[in-house]
């Protein structure tokens, strides 16, 4: 649909502050690889009113060639690249963390997969087991006081 590639290009020009893919020149036809030809056939020496700094209507009339104090004088491809190359860097640093947060996880939950529970997670069994330890121990501190107060 024409009218929603228009209002694509249009929002990308206004959005990113440039015009064209390499500049304006793409919509004058200057450039014979011109990627703007059904604009061109109607709009000679033109640019869209979203290459405009200041977007009025007609603002882009007469603006093709070379650029004008008027126009945006970057190409939508250098800024588009610009902007995905910024945010590189974040999704690197994202992708990062997430792989060390998985590997954690990882790390944390073998030890359950194995069978090898923490003391925070004893069975009552094991619980059963320390009570039987700690009342032995108590046992044995009696007999030694006991053995004590007998030599004495």
């Amino acid at each position: 649909n024409a009218r929603a590639t228009t209002k694509t290009i249009d929002w990308m020009q206004e959005t990113f502050s440039c015009c064209g893919v390499v500049g304006t020149e793409d919509w004058s036809g200057a450039n014979n690889d011109s990627y703007a030809y059904t604009w061109i056939k109607t709009h000679a020496n033109d640019v869209p009113d979203s290459c405009c700094k200041v977007v009025t209507e007609g603002c882009g009339v007469g603006q093709g060639l070379n650029g004008t104090d008027v126009t945006h004088d970057k190409g939508c491809l250098s800024v588009a690249v610009g902007f995905v190359e910024g945010r590189m860097v974040l999704s690197w640093v994202l992708l990062i963390i997430f792989i060390l947060i998985e590997a954690g996880s990882i790390a944390l939950a073998y030890p359950l997969a194995r069978g090898e529970c923490t003391p925070c997670c004893n069975t009552a069994e094991e619980k059963e087991g320390e009570e039987i330890e700690e009342e032995e121990i108590e046992e044995e501190k009696e007999e030694g006081k006991e053995k004590l107060e007998e030599n004495v």
